[in-house]
Parts: C-alpha cells; structure tokens; sequence
C-alpha cells in the first residue's frame, strides 16, 4: 500500500512539472524573460518594410514587412512600438525601411532602430 501510495505521489509530481513547462512553452514571451543584454541578443531580428503611417507622438510605426525567419514570423502588416530613443521625425508615408526589432522589458516587441533603406 505504501509502495502505491508513492507511486501515486511521484507520478502526480511528474505529471504537475511536465504539464507546468508545456504551459510555458506555450505561453510565447511570459516566461521569465533573460537579462538584459541576453534577451537583446537573443531576440533581436533586421528586416525591411514599407511605411503605412507613423504616430511620432505614440512611437508607433505601421509597417508592412516580409517574412522575418530569425522570429518565425510570416509577411504581414502591423503597427510596432518604437523605443524611446528611435527619431522617427525623417520618415514619411511610402518610405522603404530598413528596421531591427527586439523585445523590451516587458516581453513586447518593438522597433530598436529604423532608417531609409538603400
């Protein structure tokens, strides 16, 4: 009886740690995010995309860009977030850019910097 007791115990256990990191796979950037200077590395991806409207005053850019393989991401049109230290006053409606985005602190991304494309 003791013997299937543990048994129980230890496959409930098993059970509760597997189904606990499943769950953060899944979750896709609420897992504990790396240091720093890591997470920058780590997630961090260039591209080039077209300008559909930029909103200085809320450092957002809606971009329309191509597949970016480095975050498993498809071709799609989205507004970012900029980083506070990105001057978006030299881009306009049209332009093609060239842009990195990575995460900030919160797990969010956003665009670290952007220029015209050449």
């Amino acid at each position: 009886m003791r013997r299937t007791l543990s048994l129980i115990i230890a496959a409930g256990l098993a059970l509760g740690i597997a189904s606990a990191a499943q769950a953060q796979m899944h979750n896709h950037g609420a897992a504990p995010e790396p240091a720093p200077v890591q997470k920058a590395a780590a997630q961090s991806a260039a591209s080039t995309g077209k300008i559909n409207r930029v909103e200085a005053g809320k450092k957002v850019v809606n971009l329309t860009h191509g597949p970016i393989p480095a975050l498993n991401w498809p071709a799609m049109t989205m507004d970012f977030g900029v980083a506070p230290t990105v001057d978006l006053s030299a881009l306009k409606v049209g332009d093609t850019v060239a842009f990195t985005v990575g995460k900030d602190a919160k797990g969010m991304y956003l665009i670290d910097s952007i220029k015209p494309a050449k």
